[in-house]
């Protein structure tokens, strides 16, 4: 899990990035301006900016800038400008690397992936509690001891924690794990299996999943 700095104007593309980051765990922190930006990024450490270049009131690359100043928080940038001089000018002022737009949600994610292990490395996996889990190799740790979880069981888990501290439904469950058109599965299926991952985990007092009764399930506190 890192703690990512977003700046792109167009909101739409934002709150896309931003759940896309958020599947896998991530903290995104999103800003759509360049005064916007500058008020934010000061408030906490961050692992990883996303910025793009363009913006109604300023650019990116002024604000890669003055990010070093201070930090060498890896800087990826987005932008339809992949001429050569422009690649050069954004590599001049501080920045990793280029994604050029328009791109998949797919590219993105590998992108960010693969700059976040190579500078952050096993601080990558999640923690909570006496709980780790390596998204990378889809392992689970709990007091230091491996978990052996069925591919839904980690499925299901990874879900809860994308989803910290928010209540997801039984139906939300289903609809994101399970092909309900397809295969023949209820909410019972849903409580089957947060049964059977409760077990493995030891978590009889839902320290980690926590059931909201009448809505759903919860991830921790």
């Amino acid at each position: 899990m890192a703690d990512i700095f977003l700046l792109e104007d167009d909101r739409i593309l934002s709150r896309g990035i931003t759940i896309a980051l958020q599947k896998d765990g991530h903290r995104v922190t999103a800003a759509y301006s360049f005064l916007e930006a500058l008020g934010q990024y000061r408030r906490q450490k961050y692992d990883l900016f996303l910025l793009d270049i363009n913006l109604p009131d300023g650019n990116g690359l002024a604000f890669c800038r003055k990010v070093r100043e201070t930090s060498e928080t890896p800087v990826l940038f987005l932008t339809a400008n992949d001429r050569e001089e422009d690649m050069l000018e954004g590599y001049g002022a501080g920045g990793d690397d280029y994604i050029p737009k328009p791109f998949s949600v797919e590219v993105l994610r590998k992108k960010v992936q693969a700059v976040l292990k190579r500078t952050l490395g096993d601080h990558l996996r999640i923690r909570y509690k006496d709980l780790e889990v390596d998204p990378d190799k889809c392992l689970v740790w709990m007091k230091g001891e491996e978990v052996h979880l069925t591919s839904t069981e980690y499925k299901l888990l990874n879900y809860l924690l994308q989803n910290r501290g928010r209540v997801v439904t039984r139906g939300m469950i289903l609809e994101n794990l399970w092909d309900i058109d397809g295969n023949f599965v209820d909410e019972n299926t849903v409580r089957v299996n947060v049964k059977r991952l409760r077990q493995k985990l030891g978590d009889a007092n839902q320290e980690y999943i926590v059931t909201v009764f009448g809505m759903g399930y919860t991830f921790g506190e």
